[in-house]
């Protein structure tokens, strides 16, 4: 048997579907429109961001896909030119090791800032003591430096593998170079797009988590703008053959 609040709910549900456009339509069914409208939106903007997080996995597969298909000839290529790859092999390899970890290196401290920048804005805001203001921005500024040193160095010696090996006009095995001089990038577009597609789907299921919780939440606004319509439509006692079986229940459980 159903309780005094869920018949009441009942009412108002029942009533969003029979009454709209009449004449003893009450106004609040103006606040079941408004919880449907927001609660619509916020639906439509959870699908496009479950969308986006399954745009980008097929993209991440789709590129690994793609490095499959292209590492075998290059490898190919790479073991008829063994020779000559392998007279390069002892120049780049360290250098390419280098390259590989300074760019790590730099996506960390990008993030650091990004999170001393959101800091200082977090103290300007709530105007915290200037000296500790100052002290973040002096602290912000040294991360700045470091950085740029860093990119220099890092475009420097990217500027030197790219010379060691651009084969030149002419050169025996000149094709082999090329080759690992591609399978070395792809480990390197490998490595980077594996860190951004962790990222970024990380971003992705907290921003769907925090929005699957304003969903639930305007719901719940929804079933409340029914309820409260279910209540003023039986202390109207509005009259429909649908909702009046609801009023005479509701009375026998008043007494």
């Amino acid at each position: 048997m159903a309780s005094y609040d869920e018949l009441i709910f009942q009412v108002g549900d029942l009533a969003r579907d029979r009454l709209p456009g009449k004449p003893t339509c009450p106004r609040s069914m103006d606040r079941v429109y408004r919880a449907e409208e927001a609660l619509v939106a916020l639906r439509d903007e959870l699908a496009a961001l479950e969308q986006q997080l399954n745009d980008e996995d097929y993209g991440y597969q789709d590129f690994l896909a793609a490095q499959d298909d292209e590492r075998p000839g290059l490898l190919d290529t790479v073991k008829r030119h063994k020779r000559v790859v392998d007279a390069l092999d002892g120049r780049v390899k360290d250098l390419h090791k280098r390259i590989a970890s300074r760019k790590a290196e730099l996506r960390y401290q990008r993030i650091g800032i990004r999170q001393e920048e959101r800091k200082l804005e977090r103290l300007e805001i709530e105007d915290r003591d200037p000296r500790t203001i100052e002290t973040v921005k002096a602290n912000l500024k040294k991360l700045r430096l470091q950085l740029m040193r860093g990119e220099r160095d890092c475009e420097d010696w990217e500027r030197e593998f790219d010379v060691i090996m651009t084969p030149r006009p002419g050169q025996v095995g000149a094709e082999g170079i090329l080759a690992q001089k591609r399978l070395m990038q792809m480990e390197d577009e490998a490595s980077d797009r594996k860190e951004q597609n962790a990222q970024l789907m990380a971003d992705l299921e907290k921003t769907i988590l925090d929005k699957d919780q304003e969903v639930k939440a305007a719901e719940e606004f929804l079933d409340q703008a029914l309820y409260l319509l279910g209540e003023d439509c039986y202390s109207r006692r509005i009259n429909d053959p649908e909702l009046v079986p609801f009023y005479r229940e509701l009375n026998r459980m008043q007494g």
